[in-house]
């Protein structure tokens, strides 16, 4: 490699480690930012001068005391970039342009009992339009890209989705990536959900104070993603902390059959398709839930249930991740009213606590900031954490890295 090409690297890096701190601090100075970042404060105004030229950060007044001139303060420039997030969910489509702030600017969704991937494609055609004619002509030409979180293997497990089989063999036969890429004349990125999401909480939630942690998202299944020293770790085939496989003990809540070796899988006992179902059991009738807060009062001795055996298995679940992963914290988030997140958090960090071994550091049980939004939030994060996320294989790149394809 040239000594130009790396020395171009490093000044990438050094930019993208500036907007990484100035999106934890909100606002900054040239000084908090060279005491962050260990730059020398002229590499910092040099920093700082040009990612203000290129409009990607901009003023925010000044921060008067002490001796010497009053400090001018910088923070992201809402409009200096925009990207849109798509979520494809087992049971719901979701669409959302962002500003380069993170704040949502425009959404739809969709919601359906199957995932049919040519309803998929049409409404991404029919809405992805819609979004971009929210922004002129100037944020038309700011559009980083698109970002699509979903999961990996969405015609995988037929019967827990209660799926055709011939709409599950659709799904393995299409190459959903292309179809969609060949459709927009923008950079598409892919990511799995639960890992979306978790880049959307390394950088608009508890990933401004914590860089290490697990997080875990409950959906139709339960997902997550794994941060470490404040980056995304993807793991070989962009799969770690898939979560929903991971094998706990079973449980008779819910009249199902154990699995091989007598185990249930954790998507079994902690995900809202379990809820769901199991509130038809007992005679709450919902068909997806978002229904959910229109039966909470009669539901909730049921939810209750659901909860107690829900917190069971992640705890048996986190006991093992955390003997083999050093985690500042956990991060739990759902697609569920924030009251029953924050008394699920709570279940879990009292039962944790009380069973882990005394050799081992428990981390932090925390909520999620994004709530349901987090994996649609994610999926509008990717263009912009590889355009400028404080990724250190720029050091070793001439151009950006991307993100992975599906």
């Amino acid at each position: 490699m040239s000594q130009g090409s790396n020395s171009s690297g490093l000044r990438r890096y050094n930019e993208r480690v500036m907007l990484t701190h100035l999106r934890k601090y909100r606002i900054a100075s040239k000084s908090d930012l060279a005491r962050a970042t260990n730059l020398t404060p002229q590499a910092v105004t040099r920093i700082v001068d040009d990612l203000e030229q290129n409009e990607l950060v901009v003023r925010e007044g000044r921060r008067l005391g002490g001796l010497g001139q009053p400090s001018t303060l910088y923070a992201i420039n809402p409009a200096g970039a925009y990207s849109i997030g798509i979520k494809i969910g087992r049971r719901d489509l979701e669409l959302l342009l962002l500003d380069f702030s993170g704040k949502t600017l425009a959404q739809f969704k969709r919601e359906f009992d199957q995932p049919d991937p040519d309803y998929i494609i049409e409404q991404i055609d029919l809405l992805l339009p819609e979004l971009r004619n929210h922004l002129d002509k100037s944020g038309q030409k700011r559009l980083r890209g698109v970002g699509v979180a979903m999961p990996w293997f969405l015609g995988a497990w037929p019967s827990d989705l209660e799926m055709a089989d011939e709409l599950s063999e659709r799904w393995r036969n299409i190459n959903l990536s292309e179809e969609i890429s060949s459709r927009i004349d923008l950079p598409v990125f892919f990511e799995n959900d639960g890992a979306a999401a978790a880049v959307a909480e390394l950088q608009l939630g508890v990933g401004r104070d914590i860089s290490d942690f697990l997080y875990v998202n409950i959906g139709a299944f339960i997902g997550g993603g794994l941060v470490l020293h404040g980056n995304l770790e993807p793991g070989v085939h962009g799969n770690a902390a898939e979560l929903a496989s991971m094998p706990v003990p079973h449980s008779e809540l819910f009249g199902h059959e154990p699995g091989k070796g007598g185990f249930d899988m954790l998507t079994q006992r902690a995900s809202l398709l379990t809820l769901r179902r199991y509130l038809n059991q007992k005679g709450i009738e919902i068909s997806h839930i978002g229904e959910l807060p229109e039966h909470i009062d009669n539901a909730r001795i049921y939810i209750q249930e659901w909860m107690n055996d829900c917190a069971d298995a992640m705890v048996f679940a986190f006991l093992s991740a955390i003997s083999i992963l050093d985690l500042k914290a956990i991060v739990i988030d759902a697609n569920l009213p924030r009251f029953i997140i924050e008394e699920l958090v709570a279940m879990v960090e009292r039962r944790l606590g009380s069973m882990a071994a005394k050799d081992i550091f428990v981390p932090a049980i925390i909520p999620g900031q994004l709530g349901p939004d987090a994996i649609a939030v994610g999926g509008g994060i990717l263009p912009f954490y590889s355009s400028f996320g404080a990724d250190k294989t720029v050091l070793l790149k001439g151009s950006v890295p991307e993100r992975r394809m599906i």
